[in-house]
């Protein structure tokens, strides 16, 4: 096929027809050419939608990757910030110990919530025990009150009565230390239950005559007789004898002496009975197989006085008291001050009375009286388990003959 312009090739119509005789004679290559083209043009277009749509996405990755590192870029600035306006280490070491503390604290009540729950589990076991305790003792008073119910009977007045008096008998000598009011007390209760004349409480009676007997074998301090020789101690108590006194006497012996010795009328007798007074005026000779306390002056001697009679009043108030270890200590502390102070023929009556109450025991062992009061309850015990006697009326009704049935001939059944 031959190109030609355009002008040329309408200007020759019979050249057109050869032309388009041509190409209709070619009809079919020609539709294959063009399906080619079509499907090259398909792949171009599909080739330039990818690189269309790989742009667009390419720049979406770019733009997301953009904004990712802008709000990096912001969260680094703000991170910078907040570095910039951290505290310091001495406000952490602060807050730290703070902390510590507020731990510290709070293991501490923990600690004593736990020990206030232990004390408190405590106290109610022992609460638990304490009314465990209290519930079996109102029942064993219950018990007894029902048992020792208020008396019926004159007889049971006087049991009871009895078993006051014993009662009180043993309360007297244990707590009082009184035996005598114990022996009264234990002498009336034999005298009610003589008065009562039941056999039953024959082995009371007993009991109760060999508990006033071993009263009356027991020793029993004379705390009367005790007090007054104690007070006629203090009366006859004398003050030490003053030291003229004594260098009186002294010279009075010495002077006997000397007259003694020296005997006669004569001029040389009197010079030396003369020279033997200025000698006597000039030496005074004191003599020491006494004590040096003897010496002392007079406010000492009235203090000494004073001091042995305020002792001597102890030990009085100690009998009264019954303290028996006081009592002792006291005179061997009397002893002492005689013999340190007083001469031994002024102090040898006060020690002789002082041996004499050293002998007193004025607490000695009580005999036991509680059996009577024991043997009291059994026989109350056995009294009372025994079954009542029929009343007169009962015993009447029983031993009354059946009556007779006059209803058939008189016969009775």
């Amino acid at each position: 096929m031959i190109d030609k312009t355009a002008h040329e090739a309408d200007s020759n119509p019979s050249a057109n027809d050869v032309e388009t005789l041509d190409i209709y004679d070619n009809s079919k290559p020609a539709k294959r050419g063009s399906a080619s083209a079509r499907f090259a043009l398909f792949i171009a277009i599909l080739a330039l939608f990818f690189t269309v749509v790989g742009i667009a996405a390419g720049y979406k990755h770019w733009q997301r990757m953009h904004d990712k590192v802008r709000n990096n870029v912001s969260e680094l600035a703000a991170i910078k910030q907040q570095l910039t306006q951290a505290p310091d280490d001495s406000a952490i070491q602060a807050l730290r110990k703070e902390l510590t503390d507020k731990a510290n604290q709070s293991q501490a009540n923990h600690t004593e919530a736990l020990q206030e729950m232990a004390r408190m589990q405590n106290q109610t076991r022992q609460f638990a025990d304490t009314v465990a305790s209290q519930v079996e003792q109102v029942t064993f008073l219950q018990a007894r009150m029902q048992q020792s119910a208020a008396p019926a009977t004159t007889k049971e007045w006087q049991v009871a009565e009895v078993a006051f008096l014993l009662q009180m008998a043993n309360r007297e000598l244990h707590l009082v230390n009184n035996p005598q009011t114990a022996k009264a007390s234990l002498k009336e209760a034999d005298a009610l239950l003589a008065t009562l004349g039941s056999v039953n409480y024959l082995p009371v009676r007993q009991q109760i005559a060999r508990d006033i007997s071993a009263l009356e074998a027991a020793p029993a301090p004379d705390i009367t007789g005790a007090s007054q020789q104690i007070h006629a101690m203090m009366l006859e108590l004398k003050p030490l004898p003053a030291l003229s006194e004594v260098a009186a006497s002294d010279a009075a012996t010495t002077d006997i002496a000397a007259s003694d010795s020296i005997e006669g009328n004569s001029l040389w007798a009197d010079y030396k009975r003369k020279a033997g007074e200025m000698l006597n005026d000039a030496v005074v000779v004191r003599r020491f197989d006494q004590p040096l306390q003897s010496a002392l002056d007079a406010d000492a001697r009235q203090h000494l006085f004073q001091l042995l009679h305020l002792r001597l009043e102890t030990l009085r108030l100690l009998v009264l008291q019954r303290d028996n270890s006081g009592f002792h200590a006291q005179i061997a502390l009397l002893r002492e001050t005689l013999k340190s102070y007083y001469p031994e023929a002024q102090a040898k009556p006060l020690q002789e009375n002082l041996d004499k109450l050293d002998k007193l025991d004025l607490q000695p062992v009580l005999p036991d009286i509680s059996a009577s009061l024991k043997q009291l309850e059994s026989a109350r015990q056995a009294d009372n388990a025994k079954p009542p006697l029929p009343a007169a009326d009962d015993k009447a009704t029983t031993t009354k003959p059946p009556a007779k049935d006059t209803s058939k001939g008189g016969k009775s059944e």
